[in-house]
Parts: structure tokens; C-alpha cells; sequence
């Protein structure tokens, strides 16, 4: 599972709740069942969750360098 690396540490580390949403965090995983716990726990943390599919394909748009979402700081509001 991939989650949570595509924020800078100081990003991760405030608050997940801003600007009246939550921030986004991307998620890719081969395990259904652990991707639906791991979604629980963040959202209980004041994070919001992409599922970008399975790893083969999820990873590489988390990959940095190189993928197209690292430092992508997107909050999901309502």
C-alpha cells in the first residue's frame, strides 16, 4: 500500500482540516480490505482519501520524481 508520501512532512504534520474541508490524501493498494481500514483511520484523523486503484497503477502517479501528484496539496470541501 502507498499512502500519504505525496505531501511534504510540515504539510502532513498541520492541521488536515482547513479552509472548512479536509486535505486529500492519495491512496494505491493491492488489499481492498487494509485500503478500507487504512481510508477509516485517516478519515478519523480529519483527512480525506483518493483510491487511485491498484498499486501497478496508483504508485506510479504518487512516484516522485515523476508522477504527477507529489506536493499536490488538494483539500476536498463539504
Amino acid at each position: 500500500m502507498k499512502v500519504g508520501n505525496t505531501l511534504l512532512r510540515a504539510v502532513l504534520a498541520a492541521d488536515p482540516k482547513e479552509a472548512g474541508g479536509h486535505r486529500v490524501l492519495f491512496m494505491s493498494g493491492d488489499d481492498a480490505a487494509a485500503k478500507a481500514q487504512i481510508t477509516g483511520i485517516l478519515e478519523r484523523a480529519g483527512f480525506a482519501t483518493i483510491d487511485l486503484g491498484a498499486l501497478a497503477i496508483g504508485a506510479r502517479l504518487q512516484q516522485f520524481p515523476g508522477g504527477p501528484l507529489p506536493t499536490l496539496n488538494l483539500i476536498k470541501l463539504g
